[in-house]
């Protein structure tokens, strides 16, 4: 097999961002360059990967079964046919973060059937492409476990080991099942054995509850937290609660909100049990916030506001090195009872600024109903506190790059700009319920 170059022929890292776009990034506010630039962070990364896993395949020919590996330059080909007709379709389809789960798998598989079976999973990533580019193809695709998941789009449930996926024109054919329709990028189905992915409102992004790669096998925090599957999540009020959060959002903080809504691709439910409010960004899945049912529509816009941090520095990390500690554990901060290895420090840190100046503004509102006022009041000063309590940390340590150095620098003037906290004690927040990006 060889690597033509294409989908991406540039395999090099994004760009990195300049002096005023680190500045505003380290405020937590986001101008629509900044966006673009750490997007193209996402992309960049999901393409090196990439490419390492063709690496491999080229290098070590008998590291997957003859079989999976002629039907994944089979896939191959699709996606290169694809991407000349409708680049931005492959680009939305590669850097979904169910493929991001996936890929992060595949590249850890070991040798043989185990990887074999992952790669026949690329099939899918290419159907979903080149449906949304508009490509005409006929596809033979597994469904391990009678299940066909074409990621950003459905999942279609039958009885068969394989479907035949035939797209013309407008509408795309599942042999045995339903119909698929495509127009201006979008794919829909209809027919027995489908589900579609449900829309988030005011945003380009999914509530995912289907796609078997949408959270990792092991589940999620401490209590490992499997994704919680269809049959819960349309039980509840996940997308009324989503609109109410995203109202908030706006309310307070319109670019905080149009930030969220960029960067955001898909919310995954996690079933909640009786570890109370879990939720995680994920390193291998930028875009996707993980997370148990929020009780409030508050609750909601901070899980928003605190993973999209998460996810933010994950990338603007992976752009521009910020320090270069360890992985041990040594150092206390008062939203979490344990100690965090430093890049976890910076990471609360940077995610409770985010906060602090969301529920600053919030507060600062007028119109805003009383008792939510009372709620960002109390958690906008409970937030400055802990950040302030977390900063110095950051400041004196020698672990920082110089870009890391100008980063906090300017995360420490942003929180002198939100003000002096003369709320009560940051005990109303409690422990923070968020882990560090993993």
């Amino acid at each position: 097999m060889r690597y033509r170059g294409r989908p991406g022929a540039r395999m090099m890292p994004g760009p990195r961002p300049a002096g005023p776009a680190l500045a505003r990034l380290a405020r937590t506010r986001s101008a629509h360059g900044d966006v673009a630039l750490l997007l193209g962070g996402v992309h960049s990364r999901r393409l090196v990967l990439l490419k390492s896993l063709l690496t491999r395949l080229e290098r070590h020919p008998g590291a997957a079964p003859a079989p999976a590996r002629r039907r994944f330059e089979e896939h191959w080909r699709l996606l290169e046919q694809a991407e000349s007709l409708h680049p931005h379709s492959v680009r939305r389809t590669l850097d979904y973060p169910a493929v991001g789960h996936w890929l992060a798998r595949t590249l850890a598989a070991a040798d043989g059937e185990q990887l074999g079976g992952l790669l026949e999973r690329f099939g899918a990533v290419a159907a979903s492409a080149a449906l949304r580019a508009g490509t005409d193809f006929t596809l033979e695709l597994p469904a391990p476990d009678g299940l066909l998941a074409l990621p950003g789009i459905g999942l279609l449930g039958c009885d068969t080991p394989t479907v035949r996926l035939t797209a013309r024109g407008p509408a795309a054919h599942l042999a045995p099942g339903p119909v698929l329709h495509r127009a201006a990028g979008r794919v829909h189905g209809s027919g027995t054995g489908w589900r579609g992915l449900r829309p988030l409102p005011g945003s380009a992004g999914y509530l995912d509850d289907l796609d078997p790669h949408r959270a990792p096998p092991g589940g999620v925090g401490h209590a490992a937290l499997p994704a919680s599957p269809r049959s819960a999540t349309a039980v509840q009020p996940w997308l009324s609660r989503w609109r109410a959060a995203l109202a908030l959002l706006r309310f307070a903080d319109p670019l905080r909100a149009a930030e969220t809504t960029a960067l955001l691709r898909c919310l995954v439910p996690l079933a909640g049990g009786d570890a109370g409010q879990v939720s995680a960004t994920l390193r291998a899945a930028p875009g996707a916030v993980l997370c148990t049912l929020p009780d409030t529509a508050e609750d909601l816009a901070e899980v928003l506001v605190h993973e999209t941090q998460h996810g933010k520095l994950a990338v603007l990390h992976d752009l521009v090195p910020l320090h270069h500690a360890g992985p041990h554990a040594v150092h206390r901060v008062p939203w979490r009872p344990d100690p965090r290895p430093f890049e976890g420090v910076l990471q609360g840190t940077y995610a409770h600024l985010a906060l602090a100046d969301f529920w600053t503004r919030a507060a600062r509102r007028d119109g805003l109903a009383p008792t939510v006022r009372s709620v960002a009041v109390a958690r906008g000063d409970a937030c400055r506190r802990q950040v302030a309590q977390a900063l110095p940390l950051l400041l004196e340590s020698r672990e920082l790059t110089p870009a890391g150095r100008e980063f906090a620098a300017c995360m420490q003037q942003h929180l002198v700009c939100l003000g002096r906290s003369v709320g009560p004690s940051p005990t109303v927040c409690g422990t923070s319920p968020s882990g560090d990006v993993r």
